[in-house]
């Protein structure tokens, strides 16, 4: 049986954009078009090769072991890396490609039984909350776009559900590792067949021969504790050198995520005394009980913030991911400020 689609709910933007990739996909061309995420700079577009592309495909089919005829849910937009490399994982794997509702809650009007799907964490956890039982029945659940926070981990375990959390970047042509998170949960990520990694100055360099890339520095501060596994810290582009101290936002967000169950996140500003002084922002039109006194018991002197900012919403990739650049340029617009 050969590769099916079929539309459930999808919005007629969506619909149209995964028709303009299966045009893309089928013409002459050689290349594919894809724009990067913006997350951590601005959004550029790079030139992927559609043979490359296969390539990945297959190493993901075969790495979580996808059978033929298998309905996979496409809930990302077909615009970003991942949507694309949804659609062609199930063409290459002869997979049922269900296209639904790119949206926090995807699962929720799918009655179909889905074994396959990949989100980015904001779904997961909206999943989680209104669709928990459906996520139990899939068993090839691939999760990118961003870290997935202790409190989402832990509601995984209580749900009894195993996710991959995947590492990758449009240059890699999707993930190159992954780890599951949640009721076997690991805290490294291994390598897909074919991939190996080393370090410089304690960043992740890639090695993927073959999509001909042979050592690909990243911004991602990492522990290697093998050619094939590592730790995670963090990106090294967010780091913040305050007094002398070089502290990671992602580490700080990571011990304050059980007091905040709304978006937010760690930046910084230029501070005549530190250099650099952290703040915290958080996603609200009002402020919260959030005080020093509260944030003292998760955090040293060194990485607590000395200001709160709210702002009503932040700025947003198109994958979901919170733009800290463009978000931090609009600290001016902030709802409350707070001195700690």
């Amino acid at each position: 049986m050969a590769f099916t689609i079929q539309f459930i709910h999808a919005s007629e933007e969506t619909t149209k954009e995964v028709k303009t990739f299966l045009e893309e996909w089928k013409n002459e061309n050689s290349f594919i078009e894809v724009q990067t995420s913006g997350s951590t700079g601005k959004p550029t577009k790079v030139l992927l090769e559609k043979a490359k592309m296969l390539v990945s495909a297959k190493n993901t089919l075969n790495y979580l072991k996808i059978q033929k005829n298998c309905n996979a849910l496409l809930c990302l937009s077909p615009t970003t890396i991942a949507g694309k490399m949804m659609v062609i994982r199930s063409i290459v794997g002869e997979l049922n490609l269900i296209i639904g509702p790119v949206n926090s809650n995807p699962l929720e009007n799918i009655d179909l039984p889905i074994e396959f799907v990949a989100m980015v964490p904001l779904q997961l956890k909206s999943t989680l909350e209104n669709s928990a039982h459906k996520l139990k029945n899939i068993p090839s659940i691939l999760i990118g776009g961003g870290p997935i926070s202790p409190n989402l981990s832990a509601a995984l375990k209580e749900n009894n559900t195993t996710v991959f959390h995947t590492y990758g970047m449009t240059e890699t042509i999707s993930h190159v590792a992954m780890r599951k998170v949640g009721e076997n949960e690991e805290k490294e990520f291994e390598a897909l067949p074919g991939i190996t990694f080393s370090e410089e100055n304690e960043q992740l360099v890639v090695h993927y021969p073959a999509i001909n890339i042979d050592s690909l520095k990243t911004n991602d501060q990492i522990v290697l504790t093998s050619q094939t596994t590592f730790q995670w810290i963090g990106r090294t582009d967010f780091i913040i050198n305050s007094g002398g101290k070089k502290l990671n936002p992602e580490e700080i967000e990571d011990r304050i995520s059980d007091l905040l169950e709304i978006p937010y996140f760690i930046g910084s500003l230029s501070d005549e005394k530190f250099g650099q002084k952290v703040i915290l922002l958080i996603e609200s039109n009002h402020s919260l009980p959030v005080t020093k006194e509260v944030l003292r018991t998760k955090l040293s002197n060194y990485s607590l913030p000395k200001e709160i900012y709210y702002l009503e919403h932040f700025t947003r990739t198109v994958s979901g991911k919170i733009n800290r650049g463009l978000t931090m340029q609009r600290i001016g617009s902030y709802v409350v400020k707070e001195i700690l």
